[in-house]
């Protein structure tokens, strides 16, 4: 099973400058993946990022978003949003999100700081909070904050295909 670059294209980012009566500067986001391949060298094991030419069960891809103010002005509260696709890629971890992100969302239209979590009732009658699994998050949002003319920022997500007993890269 290959998942191919048009899963990448079907990506959409969402940018959304808080600004009330005039309307949003222009700016560029450009988005890009890298296939995440682990190598031992010299008895030490190393992340190498390749171009994405295709995702295959097992892959992890690296997302990495640039928010550039293509303006002469400066661009307020700046929010990135990126989907994580459903039935496909997965986020690995929260550890690669830088902390200006800590915003996800199950559905797109309420985020909430990361982890995300959720009360479940028990079987005891018991309500616990209790984290939201990774496989579940479906966008991030990262929190840009003001960005100066001609400025730009860049965030990364790592989102794996889930493996398939006995599949791998060949």
């Amino acid at each position: 099973m290959i998942l191919t670059l048009s899963l990448f294209a079907a990506l959409t980012l969402a940018m959304s400058p808080a600004v009330a009566a005039d309307p949003p500067p222009q700016a560029e986001v450009r988005l890009q993946a890298w296939l995440v391949q682990t190598v031992v060298e010299q008895a030490r094991v190393q992340e190498r990022l390749q171009p994405l030419k295709d995702v295959r069960p097992g892959d992890v891809v690296e997302y990495e978003a640039r928010y550039i103010n293509t303006t002469a002005r400066p661009v307020s509260n700046v929010q990135l949003t990126l989907p994580v696709p459903a039935g496909g890629l997965e986020l690995t971890s929260l550890d690669t999100l830088p902390s200006r992100a800590r915003w996800a969302s199950l559905d797109g239209r309420r985020f909430d700081p990361i982890p995300l979590k959720r009360e479940v009732r028990r079987a005891d009658g018991h309500v616990a909070v209790e984290p939201v699994p990774l496989s579940e998050y479906r966008y991030l949002r990262w929190q840009l904050g003001d960005l100066p003319a001609g400025a730009e920022r860049t965030v990364r997500a790592r989102m794996q295909l889930p493996p398939l007993v006995g599949v791998g890269r060949p």
